[in-house]
């Protein structure tokens, strides 16, 4: 027996607003062909459609689908407008095609159907954990999210071509920032939650996304709570529920989570994935210490402002760095945004955390410079944040990279004498490079006008990368030209330009075309209105409407001026308040007004 009749009954009961959730949830594969409640009970009891829709229940709920009799009422209420109960005479009655999905959903996944009834608690779900000290996860996750960034925006990532991130871009990342590959996985979802990088799945890259600059001017209290609030809010539902459900403060996440795969039998793979997933970035915001929930993480769960709690959490900006005479650098603390781009522009980090230490190098001074930092911002730099100032190692880097880095600026020519423009600050450099075996594929030509110019009739990249191979330090003259600008935006934050434009480029190309809900919201009004326009779009229009779809012979008791008359009939449609249907006895088509049938049964 089909349950169609039934669905289709509650779903004719729905008010609109219910319908619209029921429709978004549930997705039915072809919206533009569905016209009344019929269609849609007919799609929403597709065996796909239904084992979708079990797969994030509990185990009452479960049970409760199986057979409504005696359950908790706002349960009930709950079901059917999930489109999992149908109605028959004002009651909530189970549907035989979800009764089966439902046996077959539990015996692949070896749960005993009486079981359902018991819904075990997932354990003991409190703990005694000093919470306090979150700040030091908080503080790491966020300095290594920072570092995460500025390479990504100056060296893209690779995604697979399912979408996900390459194992060869968190190695990358982890070379270049010193953070390891586990937590490199973990800063970059954190990230993605809060929309600072984005996926560009049909060019296979992983870029900065157009706030992430914003983020990066921000203080370390705003930073955490923007990847907090994000995390928040990603927090699967079925956990999203237990937790509601335990109904207590800085409960063991970690136990919750151990409950989940019990309490939900059916739920998939990808969803346990989720929740462990969530579980373990919730540690590493600190979120959670040793799995337990912090009042912080309490008071963002149910939207509370915490700003103020956070800062008085955190330390203080620091006032300055320690730069040693062995060039690292200790980072005592949470530096204000400018200070910590400049720094990070100048220095390798080899350990992040509540006090981070760096690496001066001359591979770090000199991609500094190259990148558009002048030598005389650097040394500004150092002097204004140097608490031990600047020792003599790193004064005669400074000195020595500056004199070779500053001194010679590629750039596009458009003249006879080549397509690149090679200009030094001092001739017997200029000299020195024109004779240097290294460079002879170069073809590079003195300027008749000047002695400190040469040109090459080789692009300004291929110039620069042989520069670069002959161990000479030159900059292009884009990146010089950033001098004349601020230092936080012209060297700190270069490469971030196009790196934001195609992230933007990326969020319009998503905007664009159709709303992905416009289907299924002229749905829901097509089904809500047929299931109100019709005189008489009770029971016996339904049934109708049924033997019309498949086709099927009913017996149809009509009734005028006192006659009662049972005719086995064809339906062909219902229009207008009028039954038109074949009796195929009689060799006739007949036509009945609907509000004159008293009975429809089938034959």
């Amino acid at each position: 027996m089909s349950g169609t009749l039934a669905l289709a009954s509650a779903l004719a009961e729905m008010d609109r607003d219910t319908l619209a959730a029921l429709v978004r949830s549930r997705r039915p594969h072809a919206p533009a062909g569905i016209t009344d409640p019929i269609g849609l009970a007919s799609d929403l009891l597709k065996t796909e459609s239904i084992a979708r829709a079990l797969a994030p229940l509990d185990r009452a709920s479960l049970a409760a689908v199986r057979d409504p009799t005696g359950a908790d009422a706002a349960l009930v209420s709950e079901l059917s407008g999930m489109g999992l109960l149908g109605r028959d005479g004002g009651s909530a009655v189970s549907l035989p095609e979800v009764a089966a999905a439902l046996s077959d959903a539990l015996d692949a996944a070896h749960v005993v159907i009486d079981s359902l009834s018991s819904d075990p608690f997932p354990g003991d779900i409190s703990s005694d954990v000093d919470t306090s000290a979150w700040f030091t996860s908080a503080l790491t996750a966020v300095g290594q999210a920072a570092e995460c960034l500025r390479t990504l925006r100056d060296r893209p990532g690779k995604l697979n071509r399912s979408g996900s991130i390459a194992v060869a871009t968190v190695k990358q990342l982890a070379e270049s920032t010193g953070v390891e590959p586990d937590e490199v996985s973990l800063a970059l979802a954190a990230l993605m939650r809060a929309g600072l990088v984005t996926a560009l799945t049909d060019d296979h890259l992983l870029i900065t996304a157009a706030a992430s600059s914003a983020w990066l001017h921000s203080s370390h209290v705003e930073r955490w709570l923007s990847l907090a609030h994000a995390a928040g809010c990603s927090m699967p539902s079925t956990l999203r529920t237990e937790w509601n459900r335990a109904d207590q403060a800085e409960i063991d996440l970690r136990a919750l989570a151990a409950g989940v795969p019990t309490r939900y039998p059916l739920l998939p793979a990808t969803d346990l994935t989720a929740v462990d997933d969530f579980v373990r970035g919730a540690e590493y915001l600190g979120l959670t210490v040793e799995g337990r929930f912090t009042k912080v993480a309490d008071a963002l769960l149910v939207g509370e402002v915490v700003t103020s709690d956070i800062a008085r959490a955190m330390p203080e900006t620091a006032t300055g760095v320690y730069v040693q005479p062995d060039l690292s650098v200790v980072v005592p603390g949470p530096l204000p945004p400018k200070d910590e781009a400049v720094l990070a522009a100048l220095a390798r980090p080899e350990h992040i955390g509540v006090a981070s230490t760096r690496r001066i190098s001359e591979a770090s001074i000199a991609e500094a410079y190259e990148r558009g930092l002048s030598p005389a911002t650097a040394r500004e730099a150092f002097t204004r944040i140097s608490l031990t100032g600047i020792p003599q190692p790193l004064e005669y880097l400074l000195d020595s990279l500056g004199e070779r880095v500053g001194g010679i600026v590629v750039g596009e020519y458009a003249g006879d004498e080549g397509r690149t423009r090679l200009s030094f600050a001092r001739a017997d450099v200029a000299a020195t490079i024109s004779v240097d075996r290294a460079l002879q594929h170069l073809q590079l030509q003195r300027s008749r006008a000047s002695d400190t110019v040469l040109y090459s009739r080789l692009s300004a990249d291929h110039v620069l990368a042989a520069l670069a191979d002959a161990r000479y330090h030159a900059s292009s003259q884009v990146a010089a030209l950033r001098d004349a600008e601020p230092a936080e935006v012209g060297a700190i934050q270069a490469g971030a330009t196009a790196s934001e434009a195609a992230g933007a480029t990326a969020s319009r190309r998503a905007g664009a075309g159709e709303g992905p809900t416009a289907p299924f919201d002229a749905l829901v009004e097509r089904v809500f209105t047929a299931a109100r326009s019709e005189p008489g779009t009770g029971d016996f229009t339904r049934r109708l409407e049924l033997a019309i779809r498949d086709r099927s012979p009913v017996r149809v008791t009509a009734e005028a001026r006192g006659e009662v008359r049972t005719f086995t009939l064809l339906p062909v449609s219902v229009n207008a308040g009028r039954l038109r249907a074949a009796d195929q006895a009689a060799g006739v088509e007949r036509t009945l007004p609907v509000n004159m049938i008293t009975a429809v049964e089938p034959t």
